[in-house]
């Protein structure tokens, strides 16, 4: 039984923080070393080599140039900084676009009575050369804007709260890759063997509340999370509802572990920007502030320049394997400005 006065702290945490007009001036952002400095974080130490360290050139950049926080207070909590390559990190946000969420024979692919995404439960019908990109519902609303979630490996069965080893669809050989060589560059755990992955689609104004992930066959195996797009607020705290978070600024490339003490800890989204220009804090301002990734063009206060240099360097057979009804000028005007916060978790 949950108690009353303690389950407010977390409350009235997410109430504050999801507001348009809150103070988010407790929220962590580590490119402020003011920010750093007063909470305490500190750098971790990377183990020199991986099992097999041929999976992270693909996708990840040299651990020279990672940063990895901790917190005295939450142990078993990291947060890594600059784990992607520029290359990595557009290879896998494509996927996340264009490949997980599947067309039309993927997205109804079921064994057995579950389904793959949000998308496959509107029992929608993809018209030849068309996918989710250019398809409307029947009010005439945009698909694509309807993506929330999308399964990977072993599905989890929201009926019985269960996962179930019947329920399941391909798992994407490169998220395991990332898991193991990150978990593994980091000491946290040295046979991680990932298997599922829930890939969550935010928008301005969506939230996730406090909750525990306690349902997963081994909980003595970490929890990886993976953020790209927009910016968001993503809340820690502990086991127990009586302890208070500590919110963080996610950014584009960061990765959350959660492991050891932190393995049970409740975790919530109170916040998804709308601006990729956020900062969150007061503190004076130095040099060592602004991340060039998070540096928008000129004559906008909203898109950074990478998001032009990934949707402009989409491969042209890609886009038309994705949707044939859209001219490419068309898709790649679309997925610019469709690009939401995407949190990959397993």
């Amino acid at each position: 039984m949950v108690n009353v006065q303690e389950a407010d702290i977390l409350k009235e945490t997410f109430k504050r923080l999801k507001q348009k007009t809150a103070d988010l001036n407790e929220v962590l952002d580590t490119r402020c070393p003011s920010c750093c400095r007063n909470l305490v974080l500190q750098e971790q130490k990377l183990r020199t080599s991986p099992s097999n360290p041929s999976e992270s050139l693909r996708f990840l950049s040299s651990p020279s140039s990672w940063i990895v926080y901790t917190h005295p207070d939450y142990p078993g909590l990291l947060l890594l900084k600059g784990a992607f390559s520029s290359a990595g990190l557009a290879d896998l946000l494509t996927r996340v676009l264009l490949d997980y969420p599947g067309g039309s024979e993927r997205d109804t692919d079921h064994s057995g009575d579950h389904v793959r995404s949000n998308l496959s439960c509107l029992e929608t019908t993809y018209p030849d050369g068309k996918s989710y990109w250019s398809t409307v519902d029947d009010k005439g609303n945009p698909l694509i804007s309807k993506l929330r979630w999308v399964s990977t490996g072993y599905h989890f069965d929201w009926t019985k709260r269960e996962y179930r080893k019947g329920f399941k669809s391909h798992f994407p050989e490169e998220l395991g890759s990332i898991g193991r060589n990150v978990i593994e560059r980091l000491s946290v755990c040295d046979d991680l063997k990932p298997d599922s992955a829930i890939v969550n689609y935010y928008h301005p104004g969506d939230t996730l509340s406090f909750h525990q992930d306690e349902l997963e066959w081994d909980l003595s195996k970490p929890l990886v999370s993976i953020s790209l797009g927009l910016p968001g607020i993503l809340c820690v705290g502990r086991a127990t509802r009586s302890d208070p978070p500590l919110p963080l600024l996610l950014t584009h490339g960061d990765i959350v572990i959660l492991s050891g003490p932190s393995r049970l800890a409740f975790h919530a989204v109170p916040k998804i920007f709308d601006s990729y220009n956020v900062r969150t804090c007061r503190h004076d301002t130095d040099t060592g502030f602004e991340s060039k990734d998070d540096v928008v063009r000129e004559g906008s206060s909203n898109i950074p320049g990478w998001i032009d240099q990934f949707v402009d360097g989409l491969p042209l057979d890609t886009l038309q394997k994705t949707d044939q009804s859209l001219a490419e000028g068309q898709l790649r005007e679309t997925i610019r400005n469709f690009l939401p916060r995407t949190r990959i978790k397993y």
